[in-house]
């Protein structure tokens, strides 16, 4: 009962949260926002938003809420996403290309942590969409452990095709990269074991996975 009106009570925070921000960017108040977002994550995690992406890359931003029941883990990172998917958004208006980047990646880490141990429940409706921010994030490189995660978030949602994409952007950075090469390797192994038709519907028919699967062992083979 406490864990789930602690998760309503966060929910209509962030509706109202989110209702305030979108009336300042109407009016660009940009300024006003950031700091609307800073203390509503300050709320969140005890950080602002600039301490909070400074940690991209450095260490599993899903380690915030570390030892916290799963739901109300998933509640805040979510939330937290959410904020800084509108950081990210001030910011690219601004032309603020650097930090609009560690914003809008920080956003895709936190919200593919919550999804990758999602229980299927309807997020709120706030919570960002993974296709917006990986397509704003489209025209930057990502770091290794977030394809990590997006390849293992496309898995576990059927889109192999997603995957497969993601696992070959990854071959084109270092095609010699063992850790890749064995992700890889398991990924195919994985889906093979589905059907024809389920692997029709992630659009990532079998002699296309086959293939793929017979290249990264022979890349396996060659080290």
């Amino acid at each position: 009962m406490y864990r789930r009106d602690y998760i309503m009570r966060q929910i209509e925070f962030m509706v109202e949260v989110m209702q305030r921000l979108g009336g300042l960017v109407d009016e660009r108040r940009f300024q006003a926002a950031m700091t609307v977002i800073d203390e509503s994550l300050e709320e969140l995690f005890g950080l602002n938003g600039t301490l909070l992406t400074r940690l991209f890359g450095r260490e599993p931003l899903s380690q915030l809420t570390f030892g916290e029941e799963a739901d109300l883990s998933q509640a805040k990172l979510i939330a937290a996403a959410a904020l800084l998917q509108e950081a990210g958004d001030i910011q690219a208006e601004q032309d603020q290309e650097d930090e609009s980047f560690n914003s809008y990646a920080s956003a895709l880490e936190l919200l593919l942590a919550a999804l990758l141990n999602h229980d299927g429940t309807p997020l709120p409706e706030y919570a960002p969409d993974v296709a917006e921010l990986t397509a704003v994030l489209d025209a930057f490189h990502l770091p290794s452990n977030l394809n990590q995660l997006l390849l293992r978030y496309y898995h576990k949602s059927g889109q192999y095709d997603e995957a497969e994409n993601v696992l070959f952007e990854m071959l084109e950075e270092d095609s010699g990269d063992q850790e890749t090469i064995k992700m890889g390797i398991t990924f195919y192994q994985h889906i093979l074991k589905e059907s024809d038709a389920q692997l029709e519907l992630g659009n990532l028919p079998r002699e296309e996975a086959e293939a793929s699967l017979s290249e990264l062992l022979a890349l396996r083979a060659k080290d």
